[in-house]
């Protein structure tokens, strides 16, 4: 082999080890807090590693750590909006997790009530006494849990 060709595949195993490092660069808190506020309400499907790394993004608080047997819950330092609304706290589950392999993203707001989030949310009160709509092949659901209003999207339920 030719010193010129020894030379050439040296540089390219330079490269392949480097490639790592030249990743995309981490997304802005703009961008991270519409593609988050987009995955609690349908209308970004993100996969959980995904939400989690923008989670990140926002300098969350990682209250439960997402990883291969675990879901992830972020306490948010800065409140982000949704709906117009404060959210304090983001959760995701992963669906590869349980036994339904749903992916589900969660907002959870600061003040507001379940009534003004469902209405603000376009979902009204179903036969049930649910606040659930189906969005293409998922469901938007509003909730209260221990005295706190949140909105969920869970995706590929159809």
């Amino acid at each position: 082999m030719s010193s010129f060709a020894a030379r050439c595949l040296a540089l390219a195993g330079l490269v392949t080890l480097a490639a790592p490092a030249l990743a995309a660069p981490q997304p802005s808190a703009e961008v991270a807090s519409r593609q988050l506020v987009e995955a609690v309400t349908c209308k970004r499907h993100l996969t959980p590693a995904q939400f989690a790394a923008l989670a990140k993004a926002l300098k969350a608080t990682e209250l439960q750590a997402y990883g291969p047997l675990s879901d992830g819950e972020y306490a948010l330092t800065t409140p982000l909006l949704v709906l117009g609304q404060p959210v304090n706290r983001l959760h995701l589950y992963d669906g590869a997790n349980g036994e339904d392999g749903i992916d589900s993203y969660t907002a959870y707001f600061t003040t507001a009530g379940i009534e003004q989030i469902a209405a603000l949310a376009g979902t009204p009160r179903n036969a049930a006494g649910d606040y659930t709509r189906e969005v293409g092949r998922h469901d938007l659901s509003v909730r209260q849990d221990d005295g706190q209003t949140s909105i969920d999207c869970s995706y590929d339920l159809r």
